[in-house]
């Protein structure tokens, strides 16, 4: 089995990411809005469903790996509900100049979300159309893990003790943070597409998303025509948005699913058969 002790890497990001964002969420839940609950929620359950898989294939624990795949359908509708909750809440705070960072970079962080939300979705589907293939499968899976860690190192570097702090580095050093943090996620999808040959398509598509979201951050991001439809998205309803990225991800999924050919001899299973199977 490929990538046979990442589960134990998955669970290592959980103590990372209480220290990236204990400051301004985990320190202060009490006064979190719903929009930040449902989002740190729905990925959190997403990176344990994928370390649960991890370890239960490589214990050979079938039966709990197919029923943990099930609760795909469930875990990853609800992350892309909320996100797209997150991301307006970020760009309310810009557009209210609420505080300097939000005033600052609040515009350009909605874009680079907006290309990690979907890539998380498209690169489920693609495991789940080759979830006979292990290789492909496994590797898709895990490469969305690989699009969480910007958010966390991003968030950790700076307050690193002897970080650069100096103007060029942006407020409060994020600036050089987030392209450090999306670089060296970058280098990590590249180096496992190097030794995963047939992981190829999962870890390149995460190192394609990687540098879609700096060059969006870096171009897009800072143009008017972006900051005024940000202003738009602002004034979108949020419950049917929220439902409408739920309900989009679980036909995608489905989709998917039903995609795979039965094998030689054996009909098309249902997603219930293939769970018991």
């Amino acid at each position: 089995m490929p990538c046979r002790h990442a589960h134990w890497w998955l669970l290592a990001l959980f103590p990372l990411i209480v220290i990236a964002f204990w400051p301004n969420y985990l320190g202060r839940l009490m006064q979190a809005p719903f929009a930040l609950h449902a989002h740190g929620l729905t990925a959190t359950a997403w990176l344990l469903l994928l370390a649960g898989q991890s370890w239960s294939i490589h214990t050979r624990r079938r039966t709990w790996h197919r029923m943990a795949g099930l609760a795909t359908f469930v875990i990853l509708p609800l992350f892309a509900a909320a996100g797209p909750l997150a991301l307006q809440g970020m760009a309310l705070l810009w557009r209210a100049r609420a505080d300097p960072f939000h005033a600052t970079y609040g515009a350009r962080l909605v874009i680079v979300d907006m290309i990690a939300g979907p890539a998380v979705v498209a690169l489920v589907a693609y495991a789940f159309v080759n979830r006979r293939d292990v290789t492909k499968h496994a590797a898709a899976m895990l490469a969305t893990g690989l699009l969480v860690l910007p958010p966390i190192i991003g968030r950790i570097l700076p307050a690193l003790p002897g970080f650069p702090h100096g103007a060029w580095t942006g407020l409060g050093g994020f600036w050089l943070g987030f392209h450090l943090a999306e670089g060296l996620t970058l280098a990590i999808a590249l180096w496992l597409a190097a030794r995963t040959p047939a992981g190829r398509p999962g870890f390149g598509f995460a190192a394609a998303a990687t540098i879609g979201e700096m060059v969006g951050y870096q171009t897009i991001g800072a143009t008017k025509a972006w900051e005024q439809w940000i202003v738009v998205f602002t004034g979108i309803p949020a419950i049917p948005m929220a439902l409408a990225g739920g309900l989009a991800t679980a036909t995608v999924l489905l989709w998917a699913w039903r995609t795979v050919p039965p094998r030689p001899g054996r009909p098309r299973p249902g997603i219930a058969a293939t769970a018991v199977a």
